[in-house]
């Protein structure tokens, strides 16, 4: 399995890659430059879909053909009728406060369409994660977070799966699809800083995990019982987040970011090395699950 670039310019911190089934096209944030890209297969290049002064960490396509952005600022969205605006101007739908020092890191929605929203703040400490429900008030379901980062939900829906980066570890816990709670939390995973940090996360229909790990330059394959069976490396240093789309879902899209390093414009570090900020194909012989919308 090889890593294919995508022709794209460098992103500062791109992240949270999202497949539409119903257009078959790949969208993707770069948090840091408030802008969210698009690519469509067949084209040359991918575009830029939407830019404006949001720190945009998580995207969720709605039932009614919007999309939701969560950012520094909340829960807001553009709707259907704006979403070809470049310039367009999301609509807060959710009342929610985050500190001046929070912002949301990453997303995914249930069945049900409820919205899993986690942040992170400056210090690393005191992220939380919120379910977010159409008529509801905004629950916190966990909080003491360090970077609450990627999730997603077992193939049974039996299980939630969590990461918080900073802790380098991936828990799963018991989900209720009735209430969309969560409850007895068991570690599934727990690293070492020398192994990378554990990020971005989507599951296949072999109900196997597929975890970016920041600065490994890889993205690591676990079975249901947390066993890393397969790694695919790739030239970025810094993998962000992961998801499969395509036509028939077999292709895994890898988003990576150049954060922290000293030429943002080419992605390099200090000495030259690729740290990251473009977003990569890859196909493979596995079948991704789409993503779900959001009931917002």
């Amino acid at each position: 399995m090889k890593a294919i670039p995508l022709v794209h310019p460098v992103c500062h911190l791109g992240e949270c890659p999202l497949w539409n089934p119903e257009e078959k096209i790949l969208y993707w944030t770069d948090i840091l430059k408030g802008k969210i890209w698009r690519y469509i297969p067949g084209h040359q290049e991918a575009e830029l879909y939407w830019e404006g002064d949001h720190k945009v960490g998580g995207i969720a396509f709605s039932r009614d053909g919007g999309m939701i952005l969560c950012s520094d600022k909340g829960v807001y969205k553009i709707p259907a009728e704006e979403r070809e605006k470049h310039n367009a101007i999301p609509k807060k739908i959710i009342d929610l406060r985050l500190t001046a020092n929070e912002r949301f890191n990453d997303i995914t929605t249930d069945p049900r369409g409820r919205l899993y929203a986690g942040t992170k703040c400056n210090n690393n400490k005191n992220g939380k994660l919120f379910l977010i429900e159409k008529g509801m008030p905004p629950h916190i379901l966990l909080e003491g977070l360090g970077i609450s980062n990627g999730m997603t939900f077992s193939i049974d829906l039996k299980y939630f799966y969590h990461t918080d980066s900073s802790a380098l570890t991936i828990t799963r816990y018991h989900y209720d699809i009735h209430t969309g709670n969560i409850s007895q939390p068991e570690i599934f995973y727990r690293g070492e800083e020398k192994n990378g940090y554990p990020d971005g996360i989507t599951i296949d229909t072999e109900d196997h995990l597929w975890v970016a790990f920041w600065g490994a330059s890889s993205v690591r394959r676990f079975n249901p019982h947390g066993k890393w069976v397969h790694e695919l490396k790739i030239p970025a240093r810094q993998p962000s987040s992961v998801m499969f789309g395509g036509e028939k879902l077999n292709e895994l899209f890898i988003t990576s970011a150049c954060e922290g390093g000293d030429d943002i414009e080419k992605g390099l570090d200090a000495e030259g090395n690729f740290l990251g900020g473009i977003t990569y194909k890859v196909i493979t012989p596995y079948q991704g699950r789409p993503e779900w919308p959001a009931d917002l």
